[in-house]
């Protein structure tokens, strides 16, 4: 046999040993607080000498399958179960012994799975003994030809050796209070996951077992989003541990779950490639109660704080993303960004703007005899409509003062086209008046537009209520071209028709007299 597959034989031989003891010590401790519990004091006393037994069945184990020992003192494979068999005869004879008097003397005890917990302890001692011995007659079964029962094709160290063949040799550079939750327990032994589940639910968890790794990655796909903690095992059939923690860790959906390898092999190399892999603790067994629920509670709260974080994250992000809508429905795209930006200085000359304003004539007397309520409904379900138009035709609403509507067309792209869809938004909005009137049968509205074409002086003022505004002549003029203008007419400037061309179909004015600008020639667009 060569080197790494007796290494192979050994670690598997103790993963063996050591699974039935795990159980002995895992349901006599259990049994212990039980009967504490019910102050059945003379059996506590027997329970405790079975489990002082267990733990030194574990130390000879330790010892005995300690490598470095068997190193210096080159021992074979049959000398190390001789040893352990002659170590561990009296205890195992203590915790078999003990076991079947207990249940003899104790026939009428009423407590929960009593019976059944002391037959698991009897069957966990004698499978030590069978397994020493297959580890004793291993070379002549090995000479022979002949399978163990322990390692056929089900269950043989080749499985451990696939674990080892999978760990990479360290080199130099790689050495350069109790929460609880959803538990995902796997492990091959069914002793191990019963023993966790019982303890665990104890501890008010909610445990989830699986008795090998594939069995292991389908219940975790169906129940990811409730599991807050893997505890898993190495030496496994279908998927081995190192496997399993590849998958969860490799995986975009599970590699936030915490997982805590909980394993017989205790070499630095699989704890250290467990914990490069991704693993969050390494536990060997049989493990210390209160140590394991310490990392098992440790782990739950940080993986609920990162789960509560990501709530939060999430809760931020929507209130970011309302807070951008709602800037964006107050200011231009550009501006909102400068803002965001912390930017100073927001204010900017535009050249060839078109200025459109918008009113609403003789309102004001219709509204008067409506309740207030019905004003606002009216006034809103317009303006609304207007701001579905000036969205849809690429400009930007100022503000509404009153019964009037302020938008601008050029303050990005191409200002010739913001021109046109100024004009092509005029028409819409009569357009949309007339159906308001016609839908609503006691208002007679008649809107009265003003559109022209300059340079502007755009920027931000004001400190809580800040609005967005534009400044200089072109504005006024706008404004002055609405007021002069005849109810249900749209009234453009000079300059706006040149920017346009002679494509529009147009009724000149002349000798117009605009207050603060003096006498001009406009133009009445037909849209009609």
């Amino acid at each position: 046999m060569n080197k790494r597959t007796e290494s192979a034989y050994l670690a598997k031989a103790r993963h063996n040993l050591k699974n039935p003891v795990n159980a002995i010590l895992g349901y006599s401790e259990m049994l212990i607080e039980d009967c504490e519990d019910e102050n059945l004091n003379a059996l506590v006393s027997d329970l405790v000498k079975l489990n002082k037994a267990g733990n030194d069945v574990l130390d000879a184990i330790d010892d005995n399958f300690d490598e470095k020992n068997l190193s210096e003192n080159n021992k074979s494979i049959m000398d190390v179960a001789k040893d352990t068999e002659i170590a561990i005869r009296t205890p195992l004879t203590t915790i078999i012994g003990y076991s079947e008097l207990i249940i003899e003397d104790n026939y009428k005890i009423k407590l929960d799975n009593f019976y059944s917990d002391m037959e698991k302890i009897i069957q966990s001692g004698k499978q030590i003994e069978l397994e020493l011995k297959s580890i004793m007659h291993f070379k002549d079964h090995l000479e022979k030809g002949i399978k163990l029962k322990s390692f056929d094709d089900s269950d043989d160290f080749s499985m451990v050796e696939d674990v080892l063949s999978s760990i990479k040799p360290l080199n130099r550079e790689d050495r350069s209070l109790v929460n609880t939750g959803t538990i995902l327990a796997v492990d091959d032994n069914v002793n191990n996951t019963d023993i966790l589940k019982k303890r665990l639910e104890r501890l008010g968890n909610r445990v989830l077992t699986a008795n090998n790794g594939k069995e292991g990655i389908d219940i975790l796909s169906s129940n990811w989003q409730e599991i807050d903690l893997i505890l898993l095992d190495i030496v496994m059939p279908e998927m081995n541990g190192f496997e399993v923690l590849r998958h969860v860790k490799g995986s975009k959906i599970f590699n936030s779950i915490p997982v805590i390898m909980i394993s017989s092999m205790d070499d630095k190399d699989s704890i250290y490639r467990c914990i490069e892999m991704g693993a969050n603790d390494y536990v060997t067994k049989p493990f210390d109660k209160e140590i394991l629920n310490a990392r098992i509670s440790s782990s739950i709260e940080r993986k609920q704080l990162r789960d509560k974080e990501k709530e939060l994250i999430n809760e931020i992000k929507l209130e970011r993303d309302k807070s951008e809508k709602l800037l964006l429905n107050i200011l231009p795209k550009e501006v909102a960004k400068k803002l965001k930006n912390k930017e100073k200085n927001i204010s900017k000359r535009h050249e060839n703007i078109t200025i459109i304003f918008t009113d609403l004539v003789n309102f004001t007397p219709q509204a008067k005899d409506l309740k207030a309520d019905k004003v606002v409904r009216v006034l809103n379900e317009l303006f609304k409509n207007f701001d579905d138009l000036t969205l849809k035709h690429g400009l930007e609403k100022i503000k509404t003062i009153g019964d009037s509507y302020f938008a601008a067309g050029g303050l990005t792209g191409n200002v010739q086209v913001a021109a046109k869809n100024t004009i092509n938004l005029s028409k819409d909005m009569v357009k949309a008046t007339n159906s308001l009137n016609d839908d609503t049968n006691f208002m007679d509205l008649q809107i009265r537009i003003g559109i022209h074409t300059g340079n502007v002086i755009a920027g931000i003022i004001g400190k809580n209520k800040f609005a967005y505004d534009l400044w200089g002549a072109t504005v006024n003029f706008a404004s002055r071209l609405e007021s002069t203008c005849e109810p249900g007419k749209i009234q453009i400037s000079e300059d706006t028709k040149s920017i346009i061309g002679d494509r529009l179909d147009l009724e000149l004015r002349k000798d117009v007299e605009v207050k603060g600008i003096g006498t001009i020639n406009t133009y009445y667009l037909n849209y009609t």
